[in-house]
């Protein structure tokens, strides 16, 4: 059996980086991906916005702020996470991301700045487009030597004697279980937004390598802390989760008027200052608590409304805004709903499941704790704490991508070539015993139940007493309703009831996760707001997970503050 040194699971623009740096360290590297390589994950659909600090800007002759120095962009971004960030990992990211956007101009790629975003104190925004970046990296990827694997739905990580020696999963194209062995892996599956409902992500982020990591022995952190975006469309159902609304609108810095059922702009009970263009955690737990306490709109959203503005601001945004040629957005054409807005009505918008913030526990070289195990990017949890400010998304994938993939690179030098997986039998049997059962519980009605109880349990406003019951019949689910998952469809390959069946199997554990992580934080804070603790600020503590004989366990710890101290 062939080993590779490194396996990096994802192909999105993290994973790309991690396999690039890993080839440049001499690494054999394999890429893995759930779908097709540049037409699933999260880049591919991403706004593919990069936070720079001025003065880097300016050291790479763009036209930034030379006064913005990377210590004001990391005292932001920990204030904007309510200082519940790994102050290192921010730091990490804050001063390496000037090398990554560097090889991305080299490579063709025209950046366009942007104006100050709500949160940061500077004008730095770095606007790529998500398929513009995807294209890049990939090519990148390929041109380093790295080899490719599409349609392959990692599972499980292979292990000895607690180190990880590989990836078992699913080759969705001949319908069989698969060992793969590897000197080290590198996670890069991105989120866990595909388990809530409305959401902007697609459907493949379901938490699968935060399930891998979390059965391998590493830690979960911040798994309650999930952002949400705004001012999404609830309907139709073809449109929904959308974010055209809030890209024309506060997105956009264009004042469109947020409004509740009688018209009331509530906002002004949450950041009378800055209103709609308050932080998208602030806008989002305003919008939400609404609907909660009843005063939302008949689809269970708000209402954005454009109409005290005139005409002539809508005309004229295709001039000035890029990207809406013909009033088309991500393939979809919303001119019908541009005629609604000119006409003066107002739409339905809601916040939608949107970044991960939290996720698998690494340190600042993606080093999980398990030996030959790496994470980076949005799978990963720890550097945006309790909210993220626009574009830091698009820092962290392309930095803790290319440390991953040098750690990883290293680790490999040193690893022992084709230790035998001790783990595969078992890991064989849980992928292939959902196809095996012709009988029992249809993978899609528990793949949508886990769905819905995250959105009525863990949303943008929360309660102990719903998050208590979600927590209840997620456990019933993982323990007893997994068990009885069947394939009604025989035919193995590309099998889409296998397929739900083993994202179940990762996304209960996931959600059992960031409720017990909700229930153990106790007040608000930051992207989790709780509605029947009003009032009560959570303490500065992290959240971990861990999973020992198979049973989740929670505990607290405190946050360190190695560089900066959060202010009286």
């Amino acid at each position: 059996m062939d080993v590779w040194d490194v396996i990096v699971v994802g192909a999105g623009a993290a994973g790309l980086a991690a396999a690039r740096h890993a080839r440049q360290q001499g690494a054999s590297v394999l890429v893995i991906n759930k779908g097709l390589v540049g037409r699933t994950g999260a880049t591919i659909t991403s706004g593919g916005g990069v936070s720079v600090a001025g003065s880097t800007l300016a050291a790479l002759g763009l036209d930034g702020d030379p006064s913005d120095t990377e210590e004001v962009f990391i005292r932001d971004m920990l204030k904007s996470g309510y200082w519940l960030c790994d102050q290192r990992l921010v730091e990490s990211i804050v001063t390496g991301i000037g090398e990554e956007l560097r090889f991305l101009m080299q490579r063709g790629v025209k950046p366009r700045l942007s104006k100050r975003a709500p949160g940061h104190s500077s004008g730095r925004g770095v606007g790529i487009p998500g398929p513009d970046m995807q294209k890049a990296m990939t090519t990148a990827a390929l041109q380093s030597g790295a080899k490719f694997r599409e349609d392959f739905f990692c599972t499980g990580l292979l292990q000895h004697d607690g180190a990880v020696v590989g990836v078992a999963g699913l080759d969705r194209r001949l319908g069989e279980a698969e060992a793969i062995s590897a000197r080290a892996v590198v996670i890069a599956t991105g989120g866990t937004t595909s388990n809530w409902r409305l959401r902007t992500a697609p459907e493949e982020l379901t938490g699968d390598g935060h399930a891998m990591a979390l059965n391998a022995g590493a830690e979960l952190i911040e798994m309650e802390m999930l952002q949400f975006l705004p001012c999404c469309l609830v309907a139709p159902e073809i449109w929904r989760g959308i974010q055209f609304p809030w890209t024309i609108g506060p997105q956009a810095g264009v004042r469109a008027w947020l409004l509740n059922k009688y018209g009331e702009r509530f906002l002004a009970r949450w950041d009378p200052e800055r209103m709609e263009l308050a932080t998208r955690d602030v806008v989002s737990a305003a919008s939400a608590a609404e609907v909660y306490e009843g005063r939302g709109s008949p689809n269970g959203g708000v209402y954005l409304s454009w109409a005290h503005l005139p005409r002539d601001i809508i005309d004229n945004f295709q001039s000035w805004a890029k990207g809406y040629k013909d009033w088309r957005y991500q393939g979809f054409d919303m001119n019908p709903l541009v005629e609604r807005i000119r006409a003066g009505y107002a739409i339905e918008v809601a916040p939608a499941a949107h970044f991960s913030l939290g996720g698998i526990r690494v340190d600042v070289e993606g080093s999980t704790g398990v030996p030959g195990l790496y994470a980076c990017g949005e799978a990963t949890g720890g550097v945006h704490g309790g909210n993220r400010l626009s574009g830091n998304a698009g820092a962290q994938i392309l930095v803790q991508g290319r440390q991953a993939g040098l750690a990883a690179a290293r680790a490999a030098q040193s690893n022992q070539a084709g230790a035998p997986a001790q783990n595969w039998d078992i890991l064989k049997d849980e992928i292939e015993a959902p196809f095996r059962r012709e009988q029992g519980t249809a993978p899609l009605e528990v793949k949508q139940r886990l769905t819905a109880i995250a959105e009525e349990a863990l949303g943008p406003v929360r309660t102990g007493k719903a998050m208590t019951a979600a927590l209840e019949e997620v456990r019933t689910i993982r323990h007893t309703t997994l068990s009885q998952l069947a394939s009604r469809n025989r035919d193995p390959r590309y099998n889409r009831d296998w397929s739900d069946a083993l994202e179940c199997a990762a996304g209960a554990p996931i959600l059992e996760a960031a409720l017990i992580s909700a229930i153990g934080r106790a007040g608000s804070i930051g992207a989790h707001q709780r509605r029947d603790l009003t009032g009560i600020k959570a303490r500065l503590e992290h959240s971990i997970v861990r999973q020992d004989d198979g049973e989740l366990s929670w505990r607290a710890q405190p946050v360190e503050f190695p560089l900066f101290a959060p202010a009286a």
